[in-house]
């Protein structure tokens, strides 16, 4: 059975949201009041499927395959082998049941044929992009890296092109 009932949080009695063991469901009648429950069935399926193909729901974006290459292909061609092979997914939705396979079967397919097409899913991927910038934080060299915003105010884009040579 692909239905299942999703308990949303109330914050009160109910600090995180679970869904409900398919024992418990109820088929006829109500749930205990209170609960907040959201029953899904296609949904749970159409869901990830917009991220690779928004248009399947009149949104006309590029899915997620699509706007890597996008990406990839604006940066300088000599650099363009190093990012196919260095994709790292972050956040939940790459937690969907074989999400990183069929990305990689996409952008397999879109990528240049010559180019190898490498990506990493790391252990915790919800939190991995703030650890990555938590470490970036505290390198030396930060502040190197960086425009404040009182610069930003004070000089305008012109403090980018010089501090970035752009």
């Amino acid at each position: 059975m692909v239905m299942r009932d999703y308990v949303l949080p109330d914050f009160s009695s109910i600090k995180k949201g679970f869904c409900k063991p398919r024992e418990e469901m109820v088929f006829s009648g109500k749930y205990k009041t209170g609960e907040q429950i959201l029953r899904l069935v296609n949904e749970r399926f159409a869901v990830p499927e917009m991220l690779f193909h928004p248009s399947d729901i009149s949104i006309q974006e590029m899915g997620i395959p699509e706007a890597i290459v996008h990406s990839i292909q604006a940066m300088p061609e000599e650099m363009q082998p190093h990012f196919y092979q260095n994709i790292v997914l972050t956040g939940g939705n790459s937690l969907f049941p074989g999400f990183r396979e069929r990305l990689e079967a996409e952008l397999r397919s879109l990528a240049p044929a010559h180019l190898p097409v490498s990506i990493l899913l790391p252990d915790n991927p919800i939190t991995y992009s703030w650890e990555g910038g938590k470490l970036l934080a505290q390198n030396p060299d930060y502040e190197e890296m960086v425009v404040t915003r009182d610069d930003f105010e004070e000089n305008g884009h012109c403090v980018c092109e010089e501090k970035f040579d752009i």
